[in-house]
């Protein structure tokens, strides 16, 4: 009996993949990955997507697979997002094909984007990159930063990752605010974070760092009112999505030095931002996931997810649970004993 295939869409999962070959090998499906999805063209996707039973997402056009795949394509059961993020697939669009859809959160996963955080909170507070470059032009002048020392962090989200950044700012005596709709109590109490509103937070914080899904209600929610209540002295740091803030507004509360710094897990829209000629501003090419560590664990967790889900198994991570309710459940196909595969 022919082995179920899944297509590797997901470059960063195609960074890791020689360290998993062995592993793949002897969990009894057909893996496909090639090298050409890192310059993926939307005319070739149709060929890509031709017998895949399972695709490891996202793809270089993040967006895919749009709905029309989803319906031309019947072999699709499954879709094993490789990140914990999935606003930009349409999953009302799988789940009426019947196709099951993951994502994955590894604890690895969620630890290293916190890391990332932490280290762009000191890089702007310290202005560490800015000097970095001085010296590199040979000039040996030295500002002055901040601390974080004792600051107050608001954090806007107290999600898995937002909960490790509560963690790792008590190494710094950080008292730690968090706005977040549905706040696990026991949490809070276990680590001192104080739930307040959103408002409040912002007026409150030396430190604000989001770490919300982005959704048609998240989108542009730190705008320039939000930016209006923040103290002149904070710092607004986002490794979450860059949609959550309104740049515009952001560069100007910068420039005009209503704020203290800012720093992004993306750069800015505009390539000659005005925020990289200042000392106060980092950013990083949205590198939260990417340390070996976390990509291992979301490349293993994705195909995982995948393989449970075409034996017939409900993922841990299951995104759209209702799948299994619609009559054309695409699975129901499959021969779900894997040792007949």
């Amino acid at each position: 009996m022919k082995a179920p295939r899944i297509t590797l869409l997901n470059p960063t999962c195609l960074d890791v993949l020689p360290l998993h070959r062995d592993w793949i090998g002897t969990l009894g499906v057909e893996f496909v990955a090639n090298e050409a999805i890192r310059t993926l063209q939307l005319e070739q996707v149709d060929t890509i997507f031709e017998g895949a039973d399972a695709l490891i997402l996202p793809a270089m056009i993040r967006s895919l697979p749009h709905a029309e795949h989803m319906a031309r394509h019947k072999s699709m059961k499954a879709l094993s997002i490789a990140a914990s993020g999935f606003d930009w697939l349409d999953l009302a669009a799988a789940t009426r094909h019947g196709i099951v859809v993951t994502n994955a959160m590894p604890q690895e996963g969620i630890e290293v984007v916190a890391d990332l955080t932490i280290g762009l909170m000191i890089a702007v507070a310290r202005q560490i990159p800015h000097h970095h470059e001085l010296l590199r032009n040979g000039n040996y002048q030295r500002g002055v930063g901040s601390s974080l020392w004792k600051k107050t962090l608001g954090i806007v989200g107290l999600g898995n990752i937002g909960k490790a950044v509560a963690r790792r700012a008590r190494g710094f005596d950080m008292q730690v605010l968090a706005a977040t709709p549905n706040p696990d109590r026991e949490f809070a109490r276990t680590f001192g974070v104080e739930i307040v509103p959103l408002d409040d937070l912002l007026r409150r914080a030396d430190f604000v760092s989001l770490h919300v899904r982005l959704s048609d209600k998240t989108t542009g929610m730190i705008g320039k009112r939000e930016l209006g209540l923040m103290k002149r002295t904070a710092f607004l740091v986002n490794a979450a999505r860059e949609q959550l803030v309104d740049e515009d507004a952001a560069t100007d509360a910068v420039l005009n030095r209503r704020l203290a710094g800012l720093a992004m897990d993306d750069p800015p829209q505009r390539k000659d931002s005005p925020l990289f000629r200042l000392p106060n501003f980092v950013c990083t090419p949205h590198l939260g996931n990417r340390a070996l560590e976390g990509m291992n664990a979301v490349f293993r967790c994705a195909v995982e997810n995948a393989v449970a889900a075409l034996r017939g198994e409900r993922p841990g991570s299951l995104l759209n649970p209702e799948v299994y309710d619609v009559p054309h459940l695409r699975l129901q196909g499959m021969n779900v004993k894997p040792e007949l595969w």
